[in-house]
């Protein structure tokens, strides 16, 4: 006689979810996948904000594979564990909610270290040829029935600026479905406006969006802006937003191409 017959269907029903929800062999665990993901994002802003030394995929490489090294993960147990999870929406948001509890325990212990330190901590502008100067969380839930999230940062002219510098806003969004909108906006002391924007639908990659000061004008404000509508009961994320700086060259015409310019007075 067939044993499972004589089973009642709920306890049946709770071998089969059982079933679903195992994590097969060669998928790495959720509870091992949350701090390696944390790391991975973690290493990606490094990348972002130390492009100098990261200019070759080489050394991108070098680092990604240090953090699986340290995790004890292969690149191809990474990669079909990012497809298992990508193909269980369930699994994979239980996992990125501990990875946002982790990412922002750490930005706490951080600003808990640096209000004990003597050294003070840095500004939003600061010095040098490659600087992130995305102050805010890098991470974004996007919650059910929130019509639009909109994200912004502004920045004043000070001793750091340069005329012709570069700023590139990314941002990467994560099971969305709608576009996501990233505009950059500086304005000159002579009451002009230059601004770029892109909307695409193409979320799963990093977007990256430059704009490049008027070398001829001096720029007084920087602002930035992250819009995303997301339909109805989406939870998604907006993951990987920086505004990175670098100096400018001396093709600075041909780079402001597309650039558009507007009057404010």
């Amino acid at each position: 006689m067939n044993t499972l017959r004589l089973l009642p269907a709920a306890v049946l029903g709770a071998l089969a979810l059982a079933a679903c929800n195992k994590i097969p062999d060669g998928v790495v665990p959720p509870e091992r996948m949350a701090p390696l993901l944390a790391d991975i994002y973690v290493g990606e802003a490094v990348v972002e904000t130390s492009q100098r030394e990261f200019r070759k995929d080489t050394m991108k490489l070098a680092l990604k594979q240090s953090v699986l090294m340290r995790h004890g993960v292969t690149s191809v147990e990474f990669d079909s564990s990012l497809y298992w999870y990508g193909r269980n929406l369930d699994k994979f948001m239980e996992v990125s909610e501990e990875v946002e509890k982790i990412l922002q325990e750490r930005i706490k212990d951080a600003e808990t270290r640096g209000a004990q330190s003597a050294v003070p901590t840095r500004s939003a502008s600061v010095d040098g040829d490659s600087v992130n100067l995305w102050t805010g969380p890098s991470l974004r839930r996007i919650y059910p029935y929130v019509p639009a999230d909109y994200v912004s940062v502004t920045l004043f002219r000070d001793k750091n600026w340069e005329r012709g510098d570069r700023y590139t806003l990314s941002a990467r969004g994560v099971m969305t479905q709608a576009p996501i909108t990233l505009m950059l906006i500086a304005d000159y002391n002579d009451g002009t406006s230059e601004y770029v924007s892109l909307n695409t639908s193409d979320n799963e990659r990093r977007q990256r969006l430059t704009l490049v000061l008027d070398s001829a004008k001096v720029a007084t404000e920087l602002r930035g802006f992250i819009r995303y509508v997301a339909p109805e009961d989406e939870v998604s994320y907006i993951d990987s937003i920086s505004l990175v700086r670098t100096r400018g060259r001396n093709d600075n015409v041909r780079a402001r191409e597309g650039q558009k310019t507007t009057r404010n007075r």
